[in-house]
């Protein structure tokens, strides 16, 4: 068994980036599985116990700080990211194939996408605000499937091949998380700003979206052969649809259920008038 394992990362090892697969946290799996491992365990086990008897934490300065740390990021790595792929990069929108470049261009990608694998790590910290702060309703299935699923893909995506077509999704990713942690940033700043929180609703919309076309482009090396392998698209499909799947249930509950109880109420108090 330990022969068949050593063949097995020999193999994925031969066949990992060979620009990355030796970087910090990207050589073995165990980082990432550590992590993730603490990630739960904190969220489901360590934090319900450790705040049982205490008082939520008032975390709104750090909060609000942390917000406007991701925009700024997320601004940076999304000009990053599009100046070295489809805006200065040579990038084809339609279909780019995963040769494991070494021009100045692919190189500085990879390495962007090493640091905002990193980034993504930190959105561990959404979930680990809501456990201090004991706004457990807010810890979903959806919200922690999507973090943790981010991160190991993220990792996978680095080991074996970050850039090509992947490329369009990342660039996506990057932009909905500027809109998003906007968001968060202006929620976070009382009352007299939820009058320019109206647009929560699209918010959701947007990233149903998103999903929708990195799916799309996603499925376009399997019908046109463009250099990027189809069975590494076929392999992370699953979550892409697992996602969109999650935000549609989600855009259901939270907006055309409120929006249906809200007209059962409004009928009430019509017929009460009456």
């Amino acid at each position: 068994m330990l022969q068949q394992i050593n063949d097995l990362r020999q193999w994925a090892y031969d066949h990992a980036d060979p620009r990355t697969r030796d970087w910090f946290l990207i050589s073995n799996p165990v980082y990432v599985i550590l992590l993730e491992v603490a990630y739960l365990y904190f969220i489901y086990i360590h934090g319900p116990r450790m705040m049982a008897k205490r008082k939520p934490y008032e975390l709104k300065t750090l909060i609000c700080v942390y917000n406007a740390a991701m925009v700024i990021a997320n601004c940076f790595f999304a000009y990053k990211f599009l100046r070295h792929s489809y805006l200065g990069g040579g990038y084809n929108v339609l279909c780019h194939p995963m040769n494991h470049s070494t021009d100045s261009d692919s190189i500085a990608l990879v390495t962007y996408c090493y640091w905002y694998l990193l980034i993504r790590a930190l959105d561990f910290l959404d979930t680990i605000f809501f456990v201090l702060r004991k706004k457990y309703d807010h810890i979903s299935f959806q919200h922690v499937s999507h973090h943790a699923l981010i991160v190991l893909n993220g990792y996978v995506f680095m080991y074996i091949g970050m850039d090509g077509q992947t490329m369009f999704g990342i660039c996506m990713n990057c932009s909905i998380h500027i809109v998003m942690y906007s968001y968060y940033f202006l929620s976070m700043l009382g009352p007299r700003f939820k009058k320019y929180l109206w647009w929560k609703k699209h918010l959701t919309t947007a990233q149903i979206y998103q999903h929708i076309a990195i799916i799309l482009h996603g499925l376009i090396p399997i019908f046109y052969d463009c250099g990027y392998p189809a069975g590494f698209i076929m392999m992370m499909m699953p979550q892409g649809f697992l996602g969109l799947a999650l935000f549609i249930n989600f855009y259901k509950f939270a907006y055309q259920r409120k929006s249906f109880q809200d007209s059962i109420n409004q009928n009430v108090c019509i017929l009460k008038q009456d």
